[in-house]
């Protein structure tokens, strides 16, 4: 690639670059996008066994990784009508249009001997004399591919980026060792984070099993606990916002207003961060105690947490008040409102959390078990916060450890004696 591109001022002075087209294999159809159009549609598609179609949801989200599973199938004569367009073990593969930037190595112990891509992806199949397909894969989710990218991309619609974008994309090359060795330290590193990840996803996994093993489904309430409608433990108010909107007379005061992106943002204990109100405005509000349980009713509807300082609620709230502490814990609340949405959602019931009305709440009903059992259940969600809170730390270091690796790896600042703690 002769052509400067400003990726040469931040990667290391001697690797060359080149351009995607120039690391494609010399086999036929190294570098294709996905079919075009009416060439493959959702009538194509056939009940497993079948040849795989890669859609976005094999992509991996954020954490862009090969999800080799949740496929859809064509039949074999189809895929066989679709040659051009499949991938193999090995092949890397990239989204066209969607989460820009996500990119997924197809392992070479994948499930499948071959792959259809859909219309949203692109292949490339590596020649490997010339590149490392891993150390590719690394340098598409770098942050400086990513700025590229941004560059490049076609912003008419929806944001995508096309076959003759990705062929001429840049890429810093170290030699094949040192393409080996760096790819090797980013995925290690990888791994860790993710592991840390995954640890994070399990704590909930493990507060709801003991929660469901204590109380059982809040649903159908197996353990025939006695029941109560909500608002006969506690008195839930609606939140409420001054009017007009941005009257300085009533925003941006001393007093913090809870929005639902804090709760978004905060998990179990929210501090309001956002937004905040006059003493004025507060008076037109809801204020309400730290330790109160609040519930989105707009946005991430049912999603509940526990305030943790006094402030003022967004119209877009329910706030549990006036508790009867002598028969229901705030945490057992908690935890009960929250395993009910997720137990709806689970059921396929979920339309229920999707226009929660305040009377919709109020007649609610829950188990009500023994506040001996409720104080127990505390205990297990003491521990497994603060256990969480540990977790949190690792992951952000690990996320810390990965950023800096990747940033220096293509700056080949990564020494022969770099070592990753596990």
């Amino acid at each position: 690639m002769t052509q400067k591109t400003g990726i040469e001022n931040f990667v290391s002075g001697d690797w060359r670059i080149l351009t995607i087209d120039e690391v494609k294999s010399s086999q036929p159809y190294s570098l294709v996008g996905g079919p075009f159009g009416s060439n493959l549609t959702s009538d194509d598609y056939v009940t497993a066994p079948g040849v795989p179609v890669i859609r976005g949801v094999n992509m991996g989200g954020k954490d862009s990784r090969f999800i080799d599973s949740k496929f859809a199938y064509v039949s074999e004569s189809k895929a066989k009508s679709l040659a051009k367009n499949l991938a193999f073990p090995g092949d890397l593969v990239f989204t066209q249009r969607g989460t820009l930037g996500q990119v997924a190595e197809i392992p070479k112990d994948a499930s499948f001997p071959r792959y259809v891509i859909s219309q949203s992806q692109m292949k490339l199949a590596v020649d490997k004399k010339i590149a490392f397909p891993r150390f590719i894969y690394h340098y598409f989710r770098s942050p400086l591919a990513r700025a590229f990218l941004v560059r490049s991309v076609q912003a008419t619609g929806v944001p995508h980026i096309n076959l003759q974008i990705l062929k001429q994309f840049p890429i810093p090359l170290p030699p094949l060792a040192e393409q080996r060795r760096i790819a090797a330290i980013l995925d290690k590193a990888d791994a860790i984070r993710r592991k840390r990840q995954q640890a994070i996803q399990l704590t909930e996994q493990f507060l709801k099993s003991a929660f469901l093993e204590m109380f059982g489904d809040p649903v159908t309430n197996p353990k025939r606990w006695t029941t109560s409608k909500i608002d006969q433990i506690c008195r839930i108010v609606r939140g409420s916002s001054p009017r007009p909107q941005g009257d300085a007379r009533y925003y941006n005061g001393p007093v913090p207003r809870l929005m639902v992106a804090d709760i978004t943002r905060d998990g179990w204990l929210v501090t309001p961060q956002i937004d905040s109100l006059t003493i004025e405005g507060a008076k037109k509000s809801r204020p309400v105690d730290a330790g109160t349980i609040v519930m989105a009713v707009s946005g991430n509807v049912g999603v509940v947490a526990e305030l943790a300082s006094d402030a003022c609620v967004h119209d877009g709230f329910v706030a549990f008040t006036d508790l009867r502490h002598q028969i229901i814990l705030p945490k057992y609340l908690l935890l009960t409102l929250h395993f009910l949405k997720s137990t709806h959602e689970s059921k396929k019931a979920g339309a229920i959390f999707q226009n929660l009305t305040t009377h919709d709440i109020k007649a609610l009903e829950i188990p009500i078990p023994p506040i001996e059992n409720q104080q127990n259940l505390v205990k297990v969600f003491t521990y497994i916060n603060q256990l969480d809170e540990k977790l949190s730390q690792t992951h952000e270091q690990s996320k810390n450890l990965f950023n800096s690796l990747v940033q220096r790896a293509f700056r080949g600042e990564l020494s022969s004696a770099e070592a990753i703690d596990t």
